[in-house]
């Protein structure tokens, strides 16, 4: 969560950060600025001490150069300061927006003082006059920020340096010299840099505002690409006024009947309510035509993860997570909808309202309406759909007459992969695959870990028989059967410390053809999307 992302007040004179991915650009852009500035400054400090033996060693010379080597110097550092506070960790908005103008401000005035070091004769408010401006210049180019904020930063960065030459002349007995004008000149040339870097501000600005609005659909504002696939597009994105993560799926180069099945999709998700279904918030068209809607964006690891970086898990967690998504199925099924791609990629495991282990049914994307309309004759149902190692016989054969207990095999060849880590069935071809699901005994689970508990599974095996007669009816009744197993319950205790160890620990070693590929969280729900996108364009 962002600090102040909710309830800060969008203005001119604050660092322009509406979202995670420009508060993520805006960090990197400041510290980079930080790092330039102690590199130039610091190279400028070293050049100046190596050619001092060579311009003189006059008394008043010395002078200057030892008192303004120390203030050079130490701005020098405060700005190395800068750059490893502001890299140090992920900082919320407002911390960054105040370490923007006290970084800057503090170094404008070290070059300011720096100029104050030195005696009028080698005129050092031109120095640091060219120190400030480069400064405000450098900052302008890489910091995000608005004219008006770079204006009113610069003009603080310049502004104790017009006194302190005025006074700084004054102190000198010569009558030729006269005061006001170096202070003048000074004033000039701070009316030039301040505007000169408003005005790169102001350029690179509005062309973030016109990138921002290109990436604008309706109120969401899309932010990081977490997804592709042979028929659509998944992006992280937020809501303009909630400020809400989402993730938004387009529909991008495809024939008119896929738009139409995109757009069924849509309206068959947005009827479930149940909380271990991923819901749906908002959908419509882009100014071209392109079909889009925007869901819950989840951070988590899906079950495919879990399993391949931690290994088989526990019996008494399996049934948990069974337990919710037979919660999730049942809403779905009740409503006469079939999901037609239940398998560990397709569900999550993430944190809801503080409770670790919420399970999130994704994707409902294979959807199929058990008494479909005439009307979805072009949503091509009766195509193959769905991912062969978890296809139940009848998805392979009649995929017409698929129904909710074709879910409930395809949920238990799921919970075969938590217990044992592997498949029910393996092939080197799709043909191999689909007649272990239609002609093969499954080995049992207890034969590879023996610790599996009999009744739990009869369960397993029972979803995944043949015919689907002889599978649990319903969800409910699936789910009943879970709870009165016999396996002990997975408490919130054990899902905290399970989550907490996971943060510690390194994926477990898994067979080279199974070597867990790492994938951060903001991207598990993008690669989920992919992979039945991509399913869904090769049927």
């Amino acid at each position: 969560m962002l600090t102040g992302a909710t309830t800060r007040t969008q203005s001119f004179l604050r660092a322009p950060i509406a979202n995670e991915t420009e508060r993520t650009h805006f960090q990197r852009r400041l510290s980079f600025t930080l790092l330039l500035v102690f590199v130039l400054a610091f190279g400028f400090w070293l050049v100046t001490v190596g050619v001092h033996p060579f311009i003189g060693s006059g008394s008043i010379r010395v002078h200057f150069t030892r008192l303004m080597s120390i203030a050079q110097l130490a701005t020098t550092f405060a700005a190395l300061t800068g750059w490893a506070v502001v890299r140090s960790r992920k900082w919320g908005i407002d911390f960054l927006d105040a370490t923007d103008v006290i970084a800057t401000l503090a170094i404008c005035w070290g070059w300011d003082f720096m100029a104050t070091c030195d005696a009028p004769v080698w005129r050092p408010e031109l120095t640091g006059a060219l120190a400030v401006s480069y400064t405000l210049v450098m900052r302008a180019a890489f910091v995000p920020s608005t004219a008006l904020r770079t204006a009113v930063i610069g003009a603080a960065g310049f502004l104790p340096l017009v006194p302190a030459t005025h006074a700084m002349y004054s102190s000198v007995i010569q009558p030729e010299t006269r005061p006001l004008g170096p202070a003048v000149y000074v004033g000039i040339w701070a009316i030039l840099g301040v505007t000169c870097a408003s005005t790169i501000s102001y350029v690179i600005y509005g062309l973030h505002l016109e990138v921002r609005k290109a990436m604008r659909l309706g109120q969401y504002l899309l932010e990081t690409k977490i997804g592709e696939g042979g028929m659509g597009v998944v992006y992280r994105a937020s809501h303009a006024m909630l400020r809400r993560p989402t993730a938004i799926k387009l529909l991008t180069g495809t024939a008119s009947h896929a738009a139409e099945r995109f757009e069924r999709e849509v309206q068959l998700t947005a009827r479930l309510t149940h909380p271990n279904t991923i819901a749906v918030f908002d959908y419509g068209r882009t100014p071209d035509g392109v079909f889009y809607y925007a869901m819950e964006y989840l951070e988590g690891i899906t079950l495919d993860d879990l399993v391949r970086d931690h290994g088989p898990q526990p019996p008494s967690r399996v049934v948990h997570l069974m337990l919710q998504i037979c919660g999730a199925l049942e809403e779905a099924h009740d409503a006469g909808l079939v999901h037609r791609d239940i398998k560990p990629a397709n569900v999550m495991l993430t944190e809801r309202g503080g409770q670790k282990d919420v399970v999130k049914v994704l994707d409902f994307g294979l959807v199929k309406e058990s008494e479909a309309s005439s009307s979805l004759s072009t949503s091509s149902i009766n195509a193959v759909m769905g991912t062969p190692h978890f296809m139940a016989p009848e998805a392979i054969l009649d995929p017409p007459s698929v129904d909710g207990r074709t879910d409930l095999y395809a949920l238990g060849v799921t919970a075969y992969f938590l217990l044992t880590g592997e498949r029910v069935f393996d092939g080197s071809n799709l043909v191999e695959i689909c007649s272990g699901h239609l002609h093969q005994t499954p080995i049992a689970p207890s034969e590879k870990r023996p610790e599996i508990p009999k009744e739990l599974e009869r369960i397993v095996l029972a979803c995944l028989e043949k015919k689907r007669e002889d599978r649990p009816k319903t969800a409910g009744e699936l789910a009943d059967q879970l709870l009165t197993c016999g396996v002990a319950p997975w408490s919130r205790a054990d899902a905290r410390a399970w989550w907490d160890n996971a943060k510690n620990t390194p994926p477990v070693e898994q067979e080279p053809q199974r070597k867990p590929r790492r994938r951060s969280s903001a991207h598990m729900l993008g690669a989920t999307i992919t992979v039945a996108l991509d399913d869904r364009a090769a049927s």
